[in-house]
Formats: structure tokens, C-alpha cells, sequence
């Protein structure tokens, strides 16, 4: 019995072969990865501060109201990217990566500590490991960056 809109097996083989050329090809051209690549961390531990630096990112420190409380994190987002400051006391901050040393995930900020959102890594205001991540794999403390605070105590320069 003849059908003018059905597939002969031929065809079927053909397209299916097709389609999983074009699954293998789409997975062949990326990382596995959905969204932005991650950072690059010249072969150091994930977080670590590309080599040769960029000068550092400067901030004035009252385009941040959190930056007022001691322990408090703050990200500082496109100001100073990959990048959080933490008051320390009246004069003194600093600098962390917001990288997650586990597999380089960003972190965001929960209360006064930093979470990775990808595998449950908790770290302190300070960049101490409060608790690991929830897959297998290392963590370490978060990476400092150095912090300069201008002279007359309105900005900051993070590397």
C-alpha cells in the first residue's frame, strides 16, 4: 500500500543520522558549559589575578553603602569585576576574588559570608573555607586582592 507522506526507511536513516551529526557537532564546538566561559586563571588556582595585571580598578567608596559596616561583603560587579572589598575596621579593607576556588563558579553574598550558588561552597567575610562544596573536588580560601585606599580616604584601588 502506497503512502505519499511517509517515511521510507532509507529516509528515516538518513535524517537520523543527520540529526545526530548535528547533536555531536553542537556538543564538539563548546565546553559542556551553559552561559559565559569562565574566567581564565593562567594555569594558577582558580581566582588567581592574571599575570601582568590591568592597574587595578578604582572605587570611591561612597558609590557603596555597604562598604560603611565592618564584615560586611560587597561585589563590587562592573566597577571592578570579579572583585569584592570588605571593610575591615575604620581605615583598613580588604580585597577578595569573588571566584570560587572550587571550579570557578561566581559567588554572590549571603549575610556577611560568600556563597557559590553551583555546589554550596560557604566562605567567611574574609575569604575562609566556612564549609565545602557539596560534589567532589578541593576547596581553598578565596584568593585576596591587594586594596589601596587613597590618601584622603574616599577611594580605594583594587588590583
Amino acid at each position: 500500500m502506497a503512502c505519499e507522506n511517509c517515511l521510507s526507511r532509507r529516509d528515516f536513516l538518513a535524517r537520523s543520522a543527520l540529526a545526530a551529526a548535528a547533536v555531536a557537532l553542537a556538543e564538539a564546538c563548546g565546553d559542556g558549559q551553559i552561559g559565559p566561559p569562565l574566567p581564565a586563571n593562567n594555569g594558577g588556582p582558580i581566582g588567581t589575578p592574571p599575570a601582568g595585571g590591568n592597574g587595578g580598578f578604582t572605587i570611591k567608596i561612597a558609590d557603596f553603602p555597604g562598604l560603611n559596616t565592618v564584615g560586611n561583603p560587597v561585589i563590587l560587579g562592573s566597577a571592578a569585576p570579579e572583585r569584592a572589598v570588605v571593610r575591615v575596621d575604620a581605615s583598613t579593607f580588604l580585597g577578595l576574588s569573588i571566584i570560587c576556588t572550587h571550579e570557578g563558579c561566581d559567588l554572590g553574598v549571603d549575610g556577611q559570608t560568600f556563597l557559590c550558588h553551583c555546589h554550596g561552597s560557604r566562605f567567611s567575610h574574609d575569604g575562609t573555607v566556612i564549609n565545602g562544596p557539596n560534589a567532589p573536588g578541593p576547596v581553598g580560601p578565596l584568593i585576596h586582592r591587594d586594596v589601596t585606599v587613597s590618601a584622603d580616604g574616599l577611594s580605594l584601588t583594587i588590583d
